[in-house]
């Protein structure tokens, strides 16, 4: 029966924080080991209690203290069961389902009917504009993030009052971003490039960490705010080059190139004709050396930028709105079809940072919608891109070494390979301004 003072219109109320005591102070806290690989860097105190064994620091690094098998340590993992207890005997405001990502909720204490959370994509936190607002998510099981999952923050919500609940054993995916404080009855594990915006506290087991970041959140950090849409790639004179390489250029067959041809500091240019250019060719003259060095700066200038999210290798069969976007594998691949969404900015910008290769599959599209143009999309490739036949890629392509094109691909955009080869096979590239942008079809 409904009670008169609780009306059944009125909302769950809004918890209260877990109070963690001395456990606050911990980045990381464990009950057995805490093992690290490579360069992690940790804000707050490391903890270890009764376990004896820290290993991996250095290369690791802690900005507070390590306290291991001391009276410290026992204080804060005996404060932390207390916390453990305290939100374990929270009510539940919503049975929800396993799976996170793609969601949004709003302050309360979440339960799944598996026992379990999981996370792929984004889960949006949104504290209604109230800055103690408390979410706690309550996993009978395990946690289990995936490989560049998001946990976002919005309208006030902050990650020292987010709070996930294990009731065995928590793995954050690759690269991965979790906000809150993990506390486990037994293991985390933290794969490799993950940060963590929180502290990693686990009761009984292992905290196992790899190349991360974590840092101890408090109520006096704020979250983050959301990464600015980028600025274009100053091309300089290298955007009137639809084709341009560092040491030869070769063609088989009809391609066409609308815009400049250039090579520097190379003397072969092979295939045209058959090829035909209705620009200019510029072969180890001194407008291909400017732009080979406008190359390079604009190059740098892309390399230089801060990724706005770290995403799979594989972007076919998803859609991506402006930002600078890096993969944990420093490679992309398009099978399919890959959207970018401007989001009605004409002005806006996509840069796609692969450290390593850039690969396309055959008869695999780049399709630009409200507003995307070819002239503000850019993928920076750390050694070679090939592009797979028949596709169409839209964008400038910048590569360290080489670009193939292989038979009846058409580029909307240009191919500038800094120190080798452009290898073309009945292509078609246009060289892409904001007039020109949505010319292929």
């Amino acid at each position: 029966m409904q009670s008169k003072t609780s009306p059944k219109s009125a909302s769950p109320a809004t918890p209260v924080t877990v109070p963690l005591g001395t456990a606050s102070a911990f980045a990381v806290l464990a009950g057995s080991t805490v093992t690290n690989t490579g360069p992690t860097t940790i804000t707050g105190d490391l903890g270890l209690s009764p376990g004896t064994s820290v290993t991996g620091f250095p290369p690791g690094r802690v900005t507070g203290t390590q306290h291991v098998a001391d009276t410290i340590a026992a204080q804060a993992k005996a404060d932390l069961t207390t916390a453990f207890d305290n939100a374990a005997a929270r009510p539940s405001t919503a049975t929800i389902p396993v799976e996170l990502g793609g969601t949004t909720r709003i302050p309360g204490v979440y339960e799944s009917p598996a026992g379990t959370f999981g996370i792929t994509g984004v889960l949006t936190l949104d504290a209604q504009n109230n800055p103690d607002a408390v979410f706690i998510f309550k996993a009978a099981s395990t946690l289990i993030t995936a490989s560049a999952s998001h946990v976002e923050l919005i309208n006030g919500a902050q990650s020292s009052n987010v709070f996930w609940l294990v009731g065995s054993s928590a793995t954050l995916g690759t690269y991965s971003v979790l906000r809150g404080t993990v506390m486990a009855l037994a293991s985390i594990t933290v794969t490799t490039g993950t940060t963590v915006d929180g502290r990693t506290l686990a009761r009984t087991a292992a905290v196992t960490l790899d190349s991360n970041t974590i840092v101890a959140a408090t109520g006096a950090t704020p979250p983050p705010p959301a990464p600015t849409t980028p600025v274009t790639v100053p091309l300089g004179t290298a955007s009137a080059f639809a084709v341009l390489a560092g040491s030869t250029v070769t063609n088989t067959g009809p391609t066409t190139i609308t815009g400049d041809l250039g090579l520097s500091p190379g003397t072969s240019v092979t295939g045209f004709p058959p090829g035909r250019v209705t620009g200019t060719q510029h072969v180890a003259d001194t407008i291909a050396a400017q732009a080979k060095a406008d190359l390079t700066t604009a190059f740098d200038n892309a390399a230089a930028r801060p990724s706005t999210a770290t995403i799979p290798v594989e972007l076919g069969g998803t859609t991506r709105i402006p930002g600078v976007y890096e993969s944990p594998a420093g490679t992309f691949g398009i099978t399919g079809v890959l959207t970018l969404d401007a989001q009605n900015n004409p002005d806006a910008v996509f840069i796609f940072k692969a450290a390593s290769t850039l690969i396309t599959a055959s008869a695999s599209h780049v399709e630009l919608i409200n507003g995307a143009q070819s002239s503000n999309v850019f993928w920076l490739v750390g050694s070679s891109a090939t592009l797979g036949t028949y596709s169409v890629l839209r964008g400038t392509v910048m590569a360290l070494a080489s670009i193939t094109v292989t038979t009846g691909t058409t580029v909307d955009g240009r191919t500038l390979a800094r120190t080798a080869a452009v290898t073309l096979d009945s292509n078609t590239i246009v060289a892409a301004v904001p007039a020109l942008s949505a010319s292929v079809s």
